[in-house]
């Protein structure tokens, strides 16, 4: 009376540690990511100042060095809430992983489409940037 049924299918439990390694290496992923951005964001920042004033300084005088600041941080930006969100995306697909509710699909928000558009849109602030005088 009390036991519970263990299944001992061993495609089974392959397919549960596939889906849990996969979840697994999304998170890592994202974590080799955001750095990456926030360190580059970062650096752009920096370089441009010393560059600018051959010493680091955050003096914003004009729109070029206006958007070029506003990249440096939307890059740090970016790199910080991808992070967020692979965590909080990470959350919620063990928690369903754990609950057992896996045999339904349920799309997922798309992180990697959404930060690919705001990298777009940093792309184009840079390109402007660069435009200007």
């Amino acid at each position: 009376m009390g036991e519970s049924h263990i299944s001992t299918d061993p495609f089974d439990e392959n397919a549960r540690k596939q889906f849990h390694e996969g979840i697994e290496m999304t998170l890592m992923g994202w974590i080799k990511t955001s750095p990456t951005l926030i360190g580059f964001g970062f650096a752009l920042g920096e370089a441009f100042s010393i560059v600018r004033t051959g010493k680091p300084k955050s003096l914003v005088d004009t729109p070029r060095e206006y958007l070029i600041t506003t990249v440096a941080v939307g890059l740090i930006v970016l790199g910080v809430l991808g992070l967020l969100g692979a965590v909080i995306q990470c959350g919620w697909s063990l928690m369903r992983f754990k609950q057992g509710s896996l045999t339904t699909y349920q799309r997922p928000w798309y992180l990697s489409a959404l930060v690919a558009v705001l990298l777009m849109i940093i792309g184009l602030v840079a390109l402007v940037a660069m435009a200007l005088p």
